[in-house]
C-alpha cells in the first residue's frame, strides 16, 4: 500500500477525529475512493490534508514555544536536492540511547510547509512525532517528549544543523546501515564514507574522486 493510501486509510479510520465542518466532504473523498478506486490529484491533495490535521489534533499550537537547533537551510536543500531523485526522501537517524529518529519535509498540503517533520519513523498514523524544525532552526517540540528525550534531539539537530554531510556519514559508520536508503553498508568505500555513491549523488552529498561500484547503497 503506497502513502496515499495509507493516508486514505488512516482518514476512514479516524474520520470522527475531524472537525464536523470537514467530516461530510472527507467521508465523500473516501466514498468516492472506495466505489471508483482513484481521485484526482487535487482530491489526493485533500486527502493528504485531512490527514496531516488529524495527526496534529491534540498537538500543541507551538508558537510561544521554539528551541534554537541552528540554521537549516543545509538540512532542507539535501531533502530538495534528492526530491529530484526521490519522491518522499527520508533520513534516518539514531540518538545516543538508540532512539529513532527520522527526517522528512513537509510537502505544500501540510499544515507547516517546508520544514522539517521528527518523528520516530514508525507506520504512518501509527508514529510518535518529535515536532517540526523550520528553515531558521527554530525547533517545535512535541510537549510529549521527556527530559532527556528533548536533550539528546537538541544535541543531535544541532550538530546536524552544523554538518548535515559528516552528521550522516557518522549514521552509516555507526550503524553499517545508510541514514538515507536504509541499506547495508557492505562496500570498504561504503563502510568508510557512511553511505554509497548512489545516495550521495541523489542527496548531493561529496564521496570523492575515485568513482566505485558499491552494492550497499
Amino acid at each position: 500500500m503506497n502513502l496515499k493510501h495509507l493516508q486514505a486509510a488512516k482518514l476512514k479510520e479516524k474520520l470522527a477525529l475531524l472537525p464536523k465542518s470537514d467530516q461530510g466532504f472527507a467521508a465523500s473523498l473516501i466514498n468516492q475512493l472506495d466505489s471508483k478506486g482513484q481521485l484526482s490529484d487535487k482530491q489526493w491533495s485533500w486527502v493528504e490534508r485531512l490527514a496531516d490535521a488529524i495527526d496534529e489534533i491534540g498537538v500543541p499550537d507551538f508558537t510561544t514555544e521554539t528551541v534554537d537547533v541552528g540554521e537549516f537551510g543545509g538540512v532542507i536543500a539535501l531533502f530538495q536536492k534528492a526530491k529530484q531523485h526521490l519522491k518522499y526522501p527520508k533520513v534516518t537517524l539514531q540518538l545516543v540511547d538508540g532512539m529513532p529518529l527520522q527526517l522528512a519535509l513537509a510537502g505544500p498540503n501540510s499544515k507547516a510547509p517546508g520544514t522539517v517533520t521528527l518523528s520516530d519513523g514508525g507506520p504512518y498514523g501509527r508514529n510518535t512525532w518529535y515536532g517540526r524544525v523550520t528553515a531558521e532552526g527554530a525547533w517545535q517540540p512535541s510537549a510529549k517528549l521527556s527530559d532527556g528525550q528533548r536533550q539528546a534531539l537538541l544535541q543531535l539537530l544541532t550538530k546536524l544543523s552544523a554538518e548535515p554531510a559528516e552528521t550522516a556519514a557518522n549514521y552509516g559508520k555507526l550503524t553499517g546501515h545508510c541514514c538515507f536508503c536504509n541499506s547495508s553498508l557492505s562496500d570498504e568505500k561504503s563502510t568508510a564514507v557512511g553511505y554509497g555513491p548512489i545516495c550521495a549523488k541523489r542527496w548531493g552529498l561529496p564521496w570523492g574522486k575515485t568513482s566505485i561500484v558499491a552494492e550497499a547503497c
